[in-house]
């Protein structure tokens, strides 16, 4: 953990063991790992404003394994559709398996393009629609989905038809996709950055204000044993906790983290006497 009077950062420790033998199975299973993990990563879509009658859009895809991230680039989006296609996959057995894919799509002068698939009918046209509602508002930027929002059938049904070669295959990508987390509370920018970290990089960021944390509480509780261990809670107005840090039988250090962490973000800390 990294304090100065204006920052603190907090990570959260590693699940022990499950790197290490993730590594170990792609030892054995490299020549069927690799054409996967290719295709395995973050997803993000984003559009842009460049004037009140201009949107740019963008398609991010980070692969999970250590390479150079792709972009897709859409100018002068025009309008955004759905579309349904039937496709045919051949899995390791050579059987063929038909399914349907999903995909939003934009519209600009150079035609209509696949830009992003989904898991269903429903969610390509609630994306579709965010978009058309963004090109007829004044925001500058929109999020159209990410972090797990695109959906990738042929990457699924392909661990799916690799089964026979072991269940350890899936451990792996499971394994290496697992994400911890890595949060800066910084007071020059009122802000929490939370970022998701993996073995090969950052997965994903997402930010709070100060304005977001409701409180920080010092939590006792008591185990098996009758002894005492204390937690500090960050919790946020919508009551979900950002950050739970655990100090054993240590009342006093766990009562000058909240203090410190409550000095810094403005609010309110709650200590075990004010708990029933």
């Amino acid at each position: 953990m990294e304090q100065t009077p204006g920052k603190r950062v907090y990570l959260e420790p590693v699940v022990s063991g499950a790197v290490g033998a993730a590594f170990i199975i792609l030892l054995f299973s490299s020549p069927i790992i690799i054409p996967i993990g290719l295709s395995q990563g973050d997803r993000r879509f984003t559009c842009y404003r460049l004037d009140q009658d201009t949107v740019n859009c963008e398609v991010v895809f980070q692969p999970l394994l250590p390479l150079p991230k792709q972009i897709e680039f859409y100018y002068d989006v025009r309008g955004a559709g759905t579309k349904t296609e039937i496709q045919t996959l051949r899995n390791s057995e050579g059987d063929e398996i038909t399914y349907k894919a999903y995909y939003v799509t934009l519209i600009t002068p150079a035609g209509e393009t696949k830009a992003w698939s989904t898991a269903s009918e429903s969610k390509a046209r609630q994306l579709a629609t965010k978009i058309q509602s963004f090109r007829m508002s004044a925001e500058s930027q929109l999020l159209v989905a990410g972090d797990g929002d695109g959906f990738v059938l042929e990457d699924f049904l392909g661990v799916a038809a690799l089964a026979p070669a072991g269940v350890g295959v899936l451990s792996l990508i499971l394994a290496l996709s697992r994400k911890r987390r890595r949060l800066t509370f910084d007071r020059s920018l009122n802000q929490i950055l939370v970022e998701y970290l993996t073995p090969f990089g950052v997965r994903g960021r997402k930010t709070y204000s100060f304005r977001d944390v409701q409180q920080v509480v010092v939590e006792r509780s008591t185990d098996s044993d009758g002894d005492s261990y204390f937690s500090v809670k960050v919790e946020l107005a919508s009551g979900e906790p950002l950050l739970h840090l655990s100090f054993d039988s240590d009342n006093g250090k766990a009562r000058a983290e909240a203090e410190q962490l409550g000095q810094l973000l403005g609010c309110p800390v709650r200590l075990p006497e004010a708990t029933s």
